[in-house]
């Protein structure tokens, strides 16, 4: 879930734990707020372009969740990945960066490990390296993400410019 308080949480592939430390209290409500409120304003632009595709809704839902969820698994991430494969004519339609956001997740997913064991089991690490591969992690996802509603919505576009060419077709031809 979320923790709307940002006080229990531990180093994670999200960035929320870095700000949770580095935060004033008399900010911590500001960044409780911006966390909890921006998935809540992506929410209804989608629902309305995207209403006739369930299943891309779905998918983009998961990925929102996943991005501003105050604890991020590698089994959330494998989740959403596992969706996308239920909108095809979507996946097709993405770009080339998908491709190399995949092929370059493992290296800030190896690092960060490595950081964590350095700075929290030896002692000798720095949380601004472990930050440093949340950032990078999280510019993979959301770069996957954004190219998957960008051929979403380049999908839908697609086909309500042929219906609406279909449409008046037949009508010119009545």
């Amino acid at each position: 879930g979320y923790n709307y308080g940002l006080n229990q949480i531990s180093p994670n592939l999200n960035t929320q734990w870095y700000f949770s430390v580095q935060v004033i209290d008399v900010f911590r409500l500001f960044y409780v707020i911006i966390f909890a409120g921006i998935p809540h304003l992506a929410t209804f632009p989608l629902i309305i372009r995207l209403s006739h595709y369930p299943f891309v809704l779905v998918t983009m839902f998961t990925f929102l969740w996943i991005f501003y969820k105050s604890f991020i698994t590698l089994q959330d991430v494998a989740f959403a990945f596992s969706l996308l494969v239920l909108s095809p004519k979507s996946l097709s339609r993405m770009g080339h960066i998908t491709l190399v956001s995949i092929l370059a997740m493992p290296v800030p997913i190896t690092m960060y490990t490595f950081d964590y064991w350095m700075w929290l089991e030896a002692g000798t690490g720095n949380p601004n390296y472990m930050f440093f591969q949340c950032v990078a992690f999280e510019v993979f996802f959301a770069s996957i993400f954004l190219d998957f509603v960008m051929a979403s919505l380049k999908r839908d576009k697609a086909l309500r410019l042929t219906e609406k060419n279909l449409n008046s077709t037949q009508s010119s031809i009545k």
